[in-house]
């Protein structure tokens, strides 16, 4: 039987644990290491949806890459999820920052997205060393505009925010998810722009003032390769289990008015 301590050994092998951020909650965060995990549900965030779904599926554990216990919990009610995991013995491991950093994760896996699409050579360095992404030079020049309807296609969303640099894109950041606190770095790195998403209100100026191309193309579609990169691991790790994956949608919705 499979059990819950055999799926967190190898998310351990491809991302370890103890390799987390001082601010992260990664690792099994809900059941035991001896519950059976023969049917896991994999997804980017455990909600009250993703709990009812897997519970349909009958899976016994959950595998997430957003935590589902982020901050401390100083109550528990019946519309938190964790509160449903409790009810229907689910166990759940998240995989978080260690997801983020690992050379087998989701920036290299989104590196080998956009990598024939934006014409990247070989990984030139790490994201201000952090591990957080990668930089690369592509062999063409782009223009911003150029670039922002090549990641809207790739990325799949409705809509990709940036802003354009005063200088042809070679040098290129890539960074899932949060990388606009990386902008400072990338700028001393002569980076020419940041493909990231979650893109604060300042570091648009900070960009703009740096002459730096930005993009931010959203966190849940920079982040929803964490699923579909899981699956693969666990399907070759345990070829017996039920894998289940999330059919899941970006949470926000877009209205859009044409510009006379």
């Amino acid at each position: 039987m499979i059990k819950v301590k055999d799926v967190y050994n190898k998310i351990n092998s491809i991302a370890p644990f103890s390799e987390q951020e001082s601010w992260d909650n990664s690792g099994l965060l809900i059941g035991d290491m001896d519950m059976p995990a023969e049917k896991i549900y994999i997804c980017l965030d455990i909600s009250n949806e993703a709990v009812s779904a897997a519970k349909e599926a009958s899976a016994q554990l959950m595998v997430s890459h957003h935590p589902v216990i982020f901050s401390p919990l100083k109550n528990l009610d019946s519309n938190n999820p964790v509160w449903q995991f409790v009810k229907n013995n689910m166990a759940a491991i998240c995989v978080h920052t260690p997801l983020d950093i690992s050379s087998e994760g989701i920036n290299a896996r989104l590196y080998e997205m956009l990598k024939e699409k934006l014409s990247l050579g070989k990984i030139e360095d790490s994201l201000c060393g952090s591990g957080f992404g990668w930089i690369a030079q592509s062999e063409v020049e782009f223009k911003a505009d150029e670039m922002a309807d090549i990641l809207r296609e790739e990325f799949g969303c409705s809509v990709v925010r940036y802003c354009a640099g005063s200088r042809p894109i070679r040098k290129i950041a890539l960074c899932s998810g949060s990388g606009g606190s990386f902008l400072s770095g990338i700028i001393e790195q002569n980076c020419d722009a940041l493909i990231t998403g979650d893109i604060k209100h300042d570091q648009w100026y900070t960009a703009k003032n740096a002459g730096i191309s930005l993009f931010d193309c959203g966190h849940y579609h920079t982040e929803k390769i964490a699923v579909e990169l899981l699956a693969e691991k666990l399907k070759a790790e345990f070829p017996d289990a039920e894998i289940i994956c999330e059919k899941s949608e970006d949470p926000a919705s877009y209205s859009f008015r044409r510009i006379q």
